[in-house]
């Protein structure tokens, strides 16, 4: 991560320029991702932090404009857009996102004590599975679906939980975007697998699947480990393509994962259920919410 009072020269100057407006002065820039085709600046002043992402080259700047239009009329709670610019094509295409820093651990960070095998971390790891479950339920009352929920992607701040990456995030019964792949593949239904091989234009993502993504990425920050059972089925997922693993997952032939083999069984076997029911038939966020805080802490 590299500290500096000015940002780098890959950031346009209005965004920087809007940045020190909504921190304050001074303002403290810290470069938390750099890729080749998109930056991450976290702002710091006295009057707030705000969150900086440019995006360049035809398909990162589009994909940050329909995060930018996604977050501006997703439900109150998410996060808000305080300055953007977008398909900005001079000299190149760029777009530019000014949001407030969601402050406070992951989900997956929440889980951390539990995954080290300790005890005392599974009354946070529980709490942060149940926010995170009623966040998403919330998200589905109000019509929408995020499209690519995974345990990094939810930030647990003093304000509730803040979903980020809503490239992909969508509207209940609206197409997603034709450049939308489904996610981390470990955690897809088969039937939206299956979906996707088949064709991805005018894809619509039903929340009953994101309900077994949602149980699926609990169950990885709880164990570290893919809530399919690869080996069972004679794969090796590590050295498979998201292709390849996207086409096994579909055949709906790879055995779930054993909550009996991890030592807090208790808490994944509501996630493991609700990974087994077929479509249609899985329990709603708030309900798994409520099946989470009933798992007994000892």
């Amino acid at each position: 991560m590299t500290t500096s009072t000015t940002p780098s020269l890959h950031c346009p100057d209005t965004a920087s320029d809007y940045a020190n407006q909504c921190a304050g002065s001074p303002a403290t820039w810290a470069l938390i991702r750099d890729r080749h085709d998109h930056q991450l600046w976290q702002v710091h002043g006295p009057h707030m932090t705000v969150a900086v992402k440019v995006a360049s080259g035809e398909s990162a700047a589009r994909a940050l404009v329909r995060e930018a239009a996604a977050l501006r009329t997703m439900p109150p709670g998410g996060i808000r857009v305080l300055h953007t610019a977008d398909d900005v094509y001079c000299p190149e295409p760029r777009a530019w996102l000014i949001t407030p820093w969601a402050d406070g651990p992951t989900t997956w960070d929440a889980c951390k004590k539990l995954r080290d095998n300790s005890d005392s971390g599974r009354d946070e790891a529980r709490r942060a599975a149940v926010e995170l479950c009623m966040a998403v339920g919330r998200l589905h009352t109000a019509g929408w679906v995020h499209c690519d929920l995974r345990p990094h992607h939810a930030v647990h701040t003093t304000a509730g939980v803040r979903l980020l990456s809503c490239t992909g995030a969508s509207r209940i019964g609206n197409a997603v975007s034709a450049a939308y792949l489904g996610g981390l593949v470990h955690l897809l239904s088969p039937r939206l697998t299956a979906a996707l091989e088949s064709t991805a234009a005018g894809l619509v993502l039903d929340p009953d699947d994101e309900i077994y993504t949602l149980a699926a990425g609990l169950w990885w920050a709880a164990t570290t480990t893919w809530p399919l059972a690869y080996a069972d089925a004679g794969f090796d997922s590590s050295t498979m393509t998201a292709v390849a693993l996207r086409r096994a997952i579909a055949t709906a032939e790879i055995p779930l994962a054993q909550a009996a083999e991890h030592p807090w069984s208790e808490f994944l076997a509501p996630l493991s259920a609700a990974m087994a029911q077929p479509p249609g038939s899985r329990p709603s966020a708030f309900q798994l919410a409520d099946q989470l805080k009933a798992v007994p802490l000892t």
